[in-house]
């Protein structure tokens, strides 16, 4: 699960990349993978920031907090099987990568972007770190709202949908990619998130 061989590791963060991605696009505006950060210095930024000239974030949102508000996200995710993590409670270990993402961007997404910041931590099995449940709920409030749906039906979609995806990344990674590559899926525009399956029976009326 952590072997970088094969590019499966970055498989498994792009597919959480994309379906965020996806995701915000029916709220926010000027949606964006792989963003540049504007250029900085070390003078400007506590120790451990990242300020190289070619530094980018995984997604970048206007309007999740805020109208004009712009929002950079960051994915990372954590196998709590490694040998390192293996003594670490999961929760702990979720904050710990938080924590980490903060260090590294919040200071330069802040004061150089003039923008806010959200780390969005998963583990293989999973689990979703408290920011990232916390961005997981605006979002379902915004996409209710504007779909004039149930929150809770919104909310599961978006938990469903972002643990298939990546179920089906760490399924590839252990059995490799087989069979046919699918042509693509439904966009969530045209997806209503309350579903119910439609009831059949073979008995005569």
């Amino acid at each position: 699960m952590t072997c970088k061989k094969g590019g499966y590791v970055s498989f498994r963060h792009n597919a959480l990349r994309d379906t965020e991605a996806e995701l915000l696009k029916e709220v926010c505006r000027d949606v964006r993978t792989e963003s540049l950060l504007l250029p900085t210095d070390e003078k400007s930024h506590p120790p451990g920031t990242n300020t190289q000239d070619q530094a980018r974030l995984d997604v970048v949102a206007t309007g999740l907090w805020g109208t004009f508000e712009r929002t950079y996200f960051d994915v990372r995710v954590t196998h709590a099987g490694a040998k390192s993590n293996c003594d670490i409670p999961l929760e702990k270990l979720l904050s710990k990568n938080e924590n980490e993402k903060r260090r590294k961007y919040s200071s330069r997404v802040i004061n150089t972007e003039k923008s806010s910041f959200v780390p969005l931590v998963y583990s293989t099995a999973g689990s979703t770190g408290q920011e990232c449940q916390r961005h997981h709920k605006r979002l379902a409030e915004k996409i209710s709202i504007k779909r004039r749906e149930q929150y809770s039906h919104v909310i599961n979609h978006i938990r469903t949908r972002i643990r298939f995806a990546l179920l089906k990344s760490v399924l590839i990674a252990i059995r490799g990619i087989r069979g046919k590559e699918t042509r693509g899926t439904i966009p969530l525009s045209f997806i209503p998130f309350n579903l119910i399956p439609e009831e059949k029976t073979y008995e005569s009326p």
